[in-house]
């Protein structure tokens, strides 16, 4: 087909087979990837409601990104026709391979831009199942912190308080050489029972220097009604109070005795 697409031979029935052909491979690929992703992070709690707007966004998106591919192949298709049809100029086989090219990198850095300018993605520390998933603020790595120490493991003494890291962060929006970041924390059981939930620590004192605010903390306390060998979810959210920038952490810790 790609042969008879430069030889000027294509009608209205194969432009359409084409289309169909790039539909199936741009939402077959960006379905695979969404299964890659997930095969990758098959620990990660994903929401259900979530995970239906980002089906619905993915065939979205796979689709007009077939979609204009083939509108553009057709104008190029259209246009090489209009001008041998005039026999004013003849275009040869160079000259139109170059033009189906630079219509495919343009839509390739239209999509790279886009995604510069929208950051989304989830980052994990292999080490302890820390994650977080971000949109318009990304952290650079995330982390553990008990007792001065990065620590590779979940196991925290009960009445023993840890740090929830995010570290070089980017993306958050800066007026007068300040951020702003709320912080949300909630704690629940196994069970989904909710034992602490704060709406902002950071409530009142959310203003940072900007060079300050790449390195978000957040202090977690254990103690009662925790009881020991039990597993209880860790959930932190950062948010840019002059933007819309997002980092949702999770992590599941065991409380253990004091050794």
């Amino acid at each position: 087909m790609l042969n008879t697409f430069v030889n000027g031979k294509m009608n209205t029935k194969m432009h359409f087979q084409l289309f169909k052909m790039l539909m199936l491979a741009c939402n077959v690929s960006g379905f695979f990837i969404y299964g890659f992703l997930h095969f990758i992070f098959f620990d990660f709690p994903f929401e259900s409601y979530n995970e239906v707007v980002i089906v619905i966004k993915l065939f979205a998106v796979a689709s007009s990104f077939a979609a204009a591919i083939s509108i553009l192949l057709l104008i190029v298709d259209l246009i090489d026709y209009a001008i041998q049809k005039r026999d004013q100029v003849n275009i040869s086989f160079h000259i139109k391979t170059i033009a189906v090219g630079m219509v495919i990198l343009i839509l390739i850095l239209s999509a790279c831009n886009g995604q510069l300018a929208v950051s989304k993605g989830i980052k994990k520390d292999l080490t302890t199942g820390l994650t977080a998933s971000y949109s318009n603020m990304e952290p650079g790595n995330v982390l553990l912190v008990m007792n001065d120490e990065v620590i590779n493991h979940t196991d925290i003494p009960l009445g023993e308080s840890f740090l929830l890291v995010n570290d070089k962060v980017k993306g958050m929006k800066v007026k007068d050489g300040k951020v702003s970041v709320g912080c949300a924390l909630k704690i629940t059981d196994q069970k989904g029972n909710i034992l602490l939930q704060e709406k902002d620590l950071f409530a009142g004192h959310d203003l940072f220097n900007e060079k300050d605010a790449s390195y978000l903390k957040c202090t977690v306390s254990t103690g009662k009604p925790m009881q020991w060998e039990e597993k209880y979810d860790v959930a932190v959210t950062f948010w840019d109070k002059f933007g819309d920038g997002k980092i949702e952490n999770k992590v599941t810790i065991r409380s253990i005795d004091i050794p």
